[in-house]
């Protein structure tokens, strides 16, 4: 992925050179040179299929369809060879380079640190059937990812990690997550649904930046987390079945049945908690012994404002009555049409179940305290002290527990933390394997077991703990 500078080069350099053409004699003998915008924006064009979705490289891709668009006109109106003046070629040249120098800038600061392939190594994909879902398609449709040691001499005593990817991003947003759990001791198991996980679209988007505050993003966030505690169920009676690992043997081959922990991103998280585990279910077949919501909004907990009285006026008889009626029928329409608002918190569960939130260090500061904290945060304070934890990295913004720090650059930089990082942002997926592992070797000893299969289990530099 590293290489990914070479073709962004190529499209800077073909975009830079009719643009300082009219400054130099020498290139000013060169007509082909106008001609170069449209190999940039082929170039462009083609490394999306390439390299996937770039969203650093997004300003200089729209700068050269656009300056491609330009030089087709003016080629068609005026032929090769462009005969302004000088000085208007300074004028007209100065703003462009400008654009495109900070269009390259984003492009080159914010490209990938390391490769960001999926991994392949000791991974097993296999592609699944759920049951009835909500979705147009009817069944759901799971491509599911196991991440083990193949090397480990006792790979059934390895606890069973099982993840609810971001929805933005889905699986590819915590492969490398996964790995870092896989080479800490766990045999981590993570997936995609086929029609929903997806890159989000505005809905998603407003249901995370305004579902604390409007009932209709509110309820776009809570049909997500519905569909979470649906993947939730799926998953877990899956695993319950002991599936087989594509002729590799059995899932509890490489993992244990008494030591499952479940992790879910932001609505995964959130379906962790609303799902109410309490406690070892009699007579499963696996134990469930921690649980732990990454940057999980809890958008169920939330509840809209009541507009106006619920039921109508009595029956007065007559004129009055009629107009009674319809006033009341029009109050209520018109309050019908004016967006509903979230009001404050309903009921908040009380968890037992070993559990950790694992937050940015925005959850620090009063604004976000009393904004899209708010739900967790009450959550946090209304559980069993002792096993319900509130952990946050110093620096690491909402998007940094995942992968998007080593793919999405850019993204992670839009949504930065508060704080100074303890350790370089690329290591936050190491970060964040590392505040998992302490959790659960620390839940683990605390049941009674052996939390000796987990490697590295202490708890990472700079990291606070409630």
């Amino acid at each position: 992925m590293r290489e990914i500078w070479i073709p962004e080069f190529l499209i800077t350099l073909f975009l830079f050179l009719p643009l300082v053409r009219p400054f130099f004699k020498r290139l000013k003998a060169h007509d082909g040179l106008v001609w170069l915008p449209l190999p940039a924006f082929v170039i462009a064009l083609v490394l999306f299929p390439a390299y996937g979705f770039r969203p650093e490289v997004l300003p200089l891709f729209i700068y050269a369809a656009v300056f491609a668009g330009i030089c087709i006109f003016r080629i068609v109106r005026d032929g090769a060879k462009f005969e302004n003046s000088r000085r208007v070629r300074i004028i007209l040249a100065l703003p462009p380079l400008v654009v495109l120098a900070l269009a390259a800038a984003l492009a080159f600061i914010f490209f990938p640190q390391r490769d960001t392939a999926l991994s392949t190594q000791g991974v097993y994909t296999l592609n699944v059937s759920g049951g009835e879902s909500a979705l147009p398609q009817g069944r759901a449709e799971y491509s599911i990812r196991v991440y083990t040691d193949e090397n480990d001499s006792w790979p059934s005593r390895r606890p069973l990690i099982v993840i609810l990817p971001p929805l933005l991003g889905s699986f590819q947003a915590v492969d490398q997550v996964a790995c870092e759990l896989r080479d800490r001791g766990f045999t981590a198991l993570s997936y995609s649904r086929r029609g929903f996980d997806s890159w989000p679209g505005p809905g998603r988007l407003r249901a995370f930046s305004s579902g604390t505050v409007s009932a209709a993003a509110n309820r776009t966030g809570r049909a997500l987390e519905e569909t979470r505690k649906e993947d939730l169920s799926f998953l877990l009676s899956w695993i319950r079945a002991n599936p087989q690992l594509g002729g590799q043997g059995r899932l509890f081959d490489t993992a244990s049945r008494d030591a499952v922990f479940l992790a879910g991103y932001d609505a995964g998280g959130s379906a962790l908690v609303l799902s109410g585990f309490n406690g070892a279910i009699p007579g499963d077949t696996i134990r469930i012994r921690g649980l732990v919501a990454i940057e999980s909004p809890l958008w169920s907990l939330y509840r809209e404002e009541t507009l106006g009285p619920a039921n109508p006026p009595p029956d007065a008889g007559g004129f009055a009555g009629w107009f009674q009626s319809l006033r009341y029928g029009l109050n209520r329409w018109f309050l019908e049409m004016k967006p509903k608002k979230i009001t404050g918190l309903g009921q908040v569960p009380k968890l037992s179940t070993p559990f950790l939130f694992l937050v940015s260090d925005r959850s620090r500061e009063k604004k976000y305290q009393n904004g899209n904290y708010l739900a967790l945060l009450k959550t946090f304070e209304a559980g069993i002290r002792g096993s319900v934890i509130l952990a946050s990295a110093d620096g690491a913004g909402p998007l940094d527990y995942s992968d998007f720090p080593v793919r999405y650059p850019l993204i992670s930089a839009l949504f930065p933390g508060i704080g100074k990082p303890a350790s370089a942002k690329v290591r936050l997926p190491g970060t964040c394997a590392g505040i998992i592992s302490w959790f659960a070797a620390t839940a683990l000893r605390t049941q009674g077991l052996d939390p000796s299969p987990l490697r590295e289990a202490s708890l990472p530099p700079g990291v606070e703990c409630k």
